[in-house]
């Protein structure tokens, strides 16, 4: 297994697509508070700090998450399908459930990675332009750590699910697609059935589709916590094994 994983980061470290999406965000993430700034500063606006702005921003990383999950998956994953790669490493040897486990594994890593750029290289670059300053009331300096520790547990939530679809889907075009498609209309149809089946109004409420969200509160109830952790915890070993169960009964070709 330990081997598996090593081949798995190798790949990952020479993935192009990885590291240009990483690229491509780091400038993004570069860009975006720069648009503030300036604004704040021709408008005569008191400057937002570091603080300010990963507090009002963490949540928004949520849409980095899903977009970066579902490429990654495209081009990390599935693309092994249509290169030859993914039959020629079940033919190894190796069971599938072991093969599926270390792709999710590394995958997750890679993910995570790419959830961290938005929320700490922008938090950096507006501190240096406008300092600091103090975390909103409520919250301790147990905050940030704590929010970019829940943003790497729900990426590995989310890249579970990712990592599924790529078994279903085999081709990385349609797992772009599909995931993307997925992540950005959960919300609103789970939303909407929930408005008229209980049922599936206390699914979304316990999903990390709902909870993700909050990620950025200043301070978090001792009674949420539970929900908090288990939900993305459940969601990697359901989505895990659902994957290892596909990835077992398909036929590569």
């Amino acid at each position: 297994m330990y081997n598996l994983i090593r081949v798995e980061f190798f790949k990952l470290r020479k993935n192009r697509s990885f590291w240009t999406f990483l690229l491509a965000l780091s400038v993004l993430s570069l860009a975006y508070p720069l648009l503030y700034y300036f604004d704040h500063r021709s408008n005569g606006e008191p400057q937002i700090t570091g603080a300010e702005f990963l507090t009002t921003f963490i949540s928004s990383n949520a849409y980095i998450i899903k977009f970066g999950v579902a490429i990654l998956a495209g081009f990390f994953i599935s693309n092994e399908y249509s290169t030859g790669v993914m039959k020629t490493i079940a033919s190894s040897g190796n069971t599938r459930g072991r093969l599926f486990a270390a792709k999710l594994i590394v995958f997750a890593v890679g993910a995570m990675a790419i959830s961290l750029v938005f929320p700490i290289v922008s938090t950096v670059e507006v501190t240096l332009l406008s300092g600091f300053g103090h975390l909103p009331e409520g919250s301790t300096t147990l905050f940030i750590p704590r929010a970019l520790g829940l943003t790497l547990l729900y990426t590995a939530g989310y890249a579970a699910i990712g990592a599924l679809f790529t078994v279903i889907l085999t081709d990385s075009g349609k797992t772009i697609g599909f995931s993307m498609i997925f992540f950005l209309m959960i919300d609103t149809v789970l939303a909407g059935i929930g408005s008229k089946i209980f049922f599936f109004s206390n699914l979304y409420d316990y999903s990390i589709f709902k909870l993700v969200s909050d990620i950025g509160k200043p301070s978090i109830d001792s009674g949420d916590w539970p929900a908090l952790l288990l939900v993305p915890l459940l969601t990697i070993a359901v989505s895990g094994v659902l994957g290892i169960l596909v990835f077992h009964r398909k036929e590569i070709k």
